[in-house]
């Protein structure tokens, strides 16, 4: 049924419906919003006079030139080592945020230690320089990562040593930190200065010259458990190595990092993550004492997807849904706010919003609704990909002169034949607590979320495997690790990472292998034990 068609065949629709109450739902009538265009050509940062600009508001202020801002701008090279050979496995960029004390903002995709499998995906964090003479950045500094939210895709990086090893020289970095602005007075409209490099892929070495691109504010995005805007949407793309990478204000002064919806070096960036939201990470790095090695938490990327959905050969991506109760309509767009996955009984309406990547034009998209696992065929559309390959897609369902009946609202988005992600609403209802079951432990993960390798006390991670149920609506999710009853490991609360219901693993990493022992593995949700196991390693 196509998108267009779903009002007019409604009634012919809902008269052979086998769920009564779907005879009654009505598509909404929202259209998706319009998909992120190519600014303005990225401009490489040469030495120029300075010039005398208008800021954010309404009086001018003199503006810190790009080349002066270029010297706050880093590239970021996730260095592999281990088999003799220097590998750069993911770049990006990042910027200053104290010079004291080496600290660097960047997005945690380019920085995230592990691979899928649960191996180190690096042995070295390299850092290039820009001296804003134009020149290609250079490679100075290696740092480690102290400190990182998830759920922002955010982290912060502390310069350690020169490149190759040597001690970093008494007074620190040479190279300024970035002011920090407040990206709260950011407004769609407002014009922003965009810094990075665009990546070594696909790229020669003298191609990397540090950008800087003019882009817009269009929109505004959040999430769930998190409150206000946590995205802001920018009407350019970006190549893949400006990730991580600062926006400047007119005034010189950072408001956001550049960050992908999902990092893979043929997608662009389009959205940033407000400076504000950033403050607590930075807080905590700074308080992070010297020496003290900070443990990323090792756990399953489960795809948008989930494990048991086939898995795509293509490039083609479909972030999880959100939704949302209240929209804004900016410039013909919906903006989504007020995040939740949790809904009141008597709720009205139902937004939602998605982004599609790598889907070429023609490609067959469906949206599939369910109403506590019962197919909603009078909400449920397909139609033909008509807009790039990256854009977001919003729209709303509701009843007409009703309230949303109280159940768990299910959206599947397939694109051509392959479910590509889904996510659930829970409107009105009280829902069972969350149960984790069949646990397996190993050393290695599959692509499929299963365990590859048995444990050893040689290997650098030990995983814990389980399925769960029950995970719709959650507050907060840790673990605790145990060798031989002393404590190895604690990770920090956080939203949880995989699906309502599915297959996932937890682990611990170190580079000298997990050792010999009794492992015990504690999974706590919302301050509840749910699960615990344990397994003697040889």
């Amino acid at each position: 049924m196509s998108r267009t068609g779903l009002v007019a065949l409604l009634l012919l629709v809902a008269s052979i419906l086998a769920c009564e109450q779907a005879g009654d739902l009505i598509p909404g009538q929202g259209s998706a919003t319009p998909e992120s265009t190519v600014g303005t050509d990225p401009t490489p940062i040469v030495v120029t006079p300075d010039l005398q600009t208008g800021s954010d508001t309404a009086t001018p202020t003199p503006s810190i030139p790009d080349h002066e801002l270029a010297r706050s701008v880093v590239q970021i090279r996730a260095v592999d080592t281990a088999n003799g050979l220097e590998r750069t496995t993911r770049d990006g960029s990042g910027v200053i945020v104290d010079s004291e004390a080496g600290l660097i903002l960047t997005a945690y995709s380019i920085v995230r230690p592990y691979l899928s499998t649960g191996a180190p995906a690096y042995t070295t964090i390299a850092i290039g320089v820009n001296d804003g003479n134009g020149g290609a950045p250079r490679l100075e500094y290696e740092a480690r990562l102290v400190a990182l939210d998830e759920l922002l895709g955010l982290a912060v990086l502390r310069v350690t040593s020169e490149y190759g090893g040597d001690a970093l020289p008494s007074d620190g970095l040479v190279f300024p930190a970035a002011d920090r602005g407040d990206a709260s007075i950011v407004e769609p409209g407002n014009a922003l200065r965009l810094f990075g490099h665009p990546g070594l892929s696909g790229s020669s070495a003298e191609s990397q010259t540090l950008t800087v691109t003019e882009g817009k504010v269009t929109g505004r995005r959040g999430e769930p458990d998190h409150a206000g805007t946590t995205r802001l949407k920018l009407d350019v793309q970006l190549p893949y190595g400006t990730t991580g990478g600062p926006a400047f204000n007119r005034g010189g002064s950072v408001v956001g990092i550049l960050v992908p919806e999902h990092y893979n070096v043929g997608a662009p960036v389009t959205q940033l993550r407000p400076i504000n939201v950033a403050e607590a990470l930075i807080a905590s790095a700074r308080a992070l004492p010297e020496g003290v090695p900070f443990i990323a938490p090792l756990h399953a990327q489960e795809p948008p997807g989930g494990f048991e959905a086939p898995i795509p050969t293509d490039q083609i991506w479909v972030s999880e849904p959100y939704f949302a109760e209240n929209t804004t309509n900016t410039a013909g767009q919906l903006d989504l706010f007020d995040y939740e996955r949790g809904f009141v009984s008597g709720t009205q309406e139902l937004y939602f919003e998605y982004v599609v990547q790598g889907a070429q034009t023609g490609a067959m998209v469906e949206e599939r609704w369910y109403l506590n696992d019962v197919l909603q065929d009078a909400l449920s559309s397909d139609y033909a990909w008509d807009r790039s390959t990256f854009a977001f897609v919003a729209d709303k369902i509701s009843v007409a002169g009703a309230a949303l009946p109280d159940g768990r609202w299910r959206l599947e988005v397939w694109v051509n034949g392959t479910l590509r992600a889904d996510a659930t609403a829970v409107v009105g209802v009280d829902l069972d607590p969350p149960v984790m079951f069949n646990p397996v432990f190993g050393s290695l993960a599959g692509a499929s979320g299963q365990s590859l390798s048995g444990p050893t006390a040689a290997a650098s991670q030990i995983l814990l495997f389980f399925d769960y149920t029950g995970m719709d609506i959650t507050g907060g999710v840790r673990w605790l690790i145990q060798r031989d009853g002393e404590l190895m490991y604690q990770s920090p609360e956080m939203r949880w990472p995989g699906d309502a219901h599915g297959r996932f693993w937890i682990g611990f990493s170190t580079p000298d292998g997990v050792g010999a022992g009794r492992w015990t593995f504690q999974v706590l949700v919302d301050g509840a034990q749910t699960l615990e196991s344990a397994w003697d390693v040889f």
